[in-house]
């Protein structure tokens, strides 16, 4: 089994996994509308909600939420994964958690996009909390090497 460490390559994975989905909301405006106004992007899907239908608005906004929530945890992992580097565990255990984070978002956003009822939102926050868990375990497995 290949024994290298990957889990700082998760990194960059990381930050283009957050970005996926506002790749997507752009790809719903400009299909939608035709084209992508890149002068105002903030605030572009509001300002077109009205030329847009609920259906693809609704996932534009999704997507947006998706986005900022990928932002949002990437200081989490970013943390973990250079605590668990510090602390020097074993390069199985980063790449292990590493891994399920990356995956769990790359469904996150899948699942998040596509969303359109409470089963599906509640699955949803079943797979955040799992890239939260995988986070907090390489955080617990750094402070017990280095307790």
């Amino acid at each position: 089994m290949d024994d290298n460490n990957y889990s700082l390559y998760g990194l960059p994975v990381a930050i283009v996994l957050a970005y996926v989905p506002h790749v997507v909301k752009g790809a719903i405006i400009t299909k939608s509308l035709g084209r992508y106004n890149n002068v105002n992007p903030r605030s572009q899907l509001d300002k077109v909600q009205e030329r847009m239908t609920k259906a693809s608005y609704a996932m534009a906004k999704r997507a947006e939420a998706a986005h900022i929530n990928g932002l949002e945890i990437f200081p989490m992992f970013a943390g973990a994964v250079l605590a668990g580097n510090f602390a020097g565990l074993p390069n199985n255990t980063l790449n292990k958690y590493s891994a399920a984070f990356l995956i769990a978002r790359f469904f996150y956003n899948f699942v998040y996009i596509k969303n359109s009822n409470s089963i599906v939102a509640g699955l949803r926050s079943l797979i955040w909390m799992t890239s939260v868990v995988c986070c907090f375990g390489l955080y617990l497995e750094a402070a017990k090497v280095k307790l």
